[in-house]
């Protein structure tokens, strides 16, 4: 796909926030639940979401490449309320080859915490109308 081609890019994303354990001793301390809309447009995606009940203040949040089920490496910081339960928010530029691996499913969010530095929350990123059926 060619750079002109993406300055078209467009479309609203969305992901459900849910607890993920990144170790088997994590699974029973996890705690929480939010979601996050992300909209495209061209290159430029915008995120705007919350998330509640987490069992520690967050620490940081992080846009990942990896597809559903797969960990992979963070490719974006988002901003994130130091608290059990805020906002998140952030005004990307995404690369080409990052507007692709949306449209494929193959970007995720991660909400990290000081009970659970590796990740406490972590949401698969999906056209909107996905979730609308």
């Amino acid at each position: 796909m060619t750079g002109s081609s993406l300055s078209f890019a467009q479309g609203v994303y969305r992901a459900r926030l849910s607890p993920m354990p990144t170790t088997p001793q994590t699974v029973t301390e996890i705690l929480g639940e939010g979601e996050v809309i992300l909209t495209l447009s061209g290159n430029t995606l915008e995120v705007s979401g919350t998330f509640s009940n987490m069992s520690s203040i967050a620490t940081g949040a992080h846009l990942h490449n990896g597809p559903p089920a797969q960990p992979g490496p963070v490719v974006h910081t988002l901003e994130i309320d130091e608290a059990t339960g805020g906002e998140i928010s952030a005004s990307l530029e995404l690369t080409d080859e990052q507007v692709e691996a949306l449209r494929n499913n193959a970007l995720y969010v991660q909400v990290h915490s000081v009970n659970n530095a590796p990740g406490e929350l972590r949401g698969w990123i999906f056209l909107r109308s996905h979730f609308d059926n």
